[in-house]
């Protein structure tokens, strides 16, 4: 079985009924059913920005068999050298007993690299950036990454939308990219949203962002310009659907 037999926190909210009961019924779905994740991204040692192209991922190590992406499937796909990971039910990690896996990534034109995940019970979530080292090269270190800027606090609320489901609402809790709209830029790490929400500094008023979920091997987007201190956003979830 590839798929993880997890039974999805399913919340049925009732709004008003004018004709029948069912009328206006929605089926809320919470896609927290990886519980401990970690976020992988892949970007050049010397361009921290630039992803390598055609980059794969392989897991090993102890708990290997139970690694799952965070869907909840057997499917490690790197898109623009993004992915989360996490243990299924099976290894979910404890106070005395952590889990771990390892990775391997591999990219034409490039060292590989391999390092180390842990997941303990105190951290649900966690970044880890894998820097991959042009062959024949002699760069070494971490490439010098700008830090987020620091704006006024705006709040945003994440919806994913499905067309062929009308009935259903996705509240997704996973980790955010944006970039400014028609900026040309790779996109950058926004931080982790529960539940669709997520407060952030980085976003300034009067410019227009484009927002990317990762979730499935697939890339969901959503553009908004910030002018107020709080936003409910739709993503279309487009296939990802079908796994609801």
């Amino acid at each position: 079985m590839n798929n993880v037999k997890i039974t999805f926190l399913i919340l049925i909210m009732a709004i008003a009924a004018c004709k029948k009961p069912t009328e206006n019924l929605k089926i809320v779905v919470d896609t927290n059913i990886i519980k401990y994740t970690a976020l992988i991204q892949v970007t050049d040692a010397v361009n921290g920005s630039t992803t390598p192209a055609n980059a794969t991922l392989t897991i090993g190590g102890t708990n290997a068999a139970d690694i799952y992406e965070i869907s909840g499937k057997k499917q490690f796909k790197l898109i623009n050298g993004i992915i989360t990971i996490g243990p299924g039910p099976a290894a979910m990690p404890t106070a005395d007993k952590p889990a771990s896996c390892t990775i391997q990534v591999t990219a034409p034109g490039y060292n590989a690299a391999a390092q180390t995940i842990t997941f303990t019970a105190d951290k649900k979530q966690q970044v880890i950036n894998v820097y991959l080292v042009k062959t024949g090269s002699t760069a070494t270190g971490t490439p010098t990454i700008k830090p987020l800027p620091v704006y006024d606090a705006v709040s945003l609320t994440f919806t994913g939308t499905c067309a062929n489901k009308q009935d259903l609402e996705i509240r997704p809790s996973m980790y955010v990219f944006y970039r400014e709209n028609a900026s040309g830029d790779d996109y950058r790490y926004l931080g982790y949203m529960d539940k669709g929400d997520i407060t952030t500094t980085a976003l300034a008023k009067g410019k227009t962002y484009d927002f990317q979920l990762t979730y499935g091997g697939k890339n969901y987007t959503t553009t908004q310009q910030i002018n107020q201190s709080g936003y409910n956003l739709k993503v279309d979830m487009g296939t990802a659907c079908n796994s609801f």
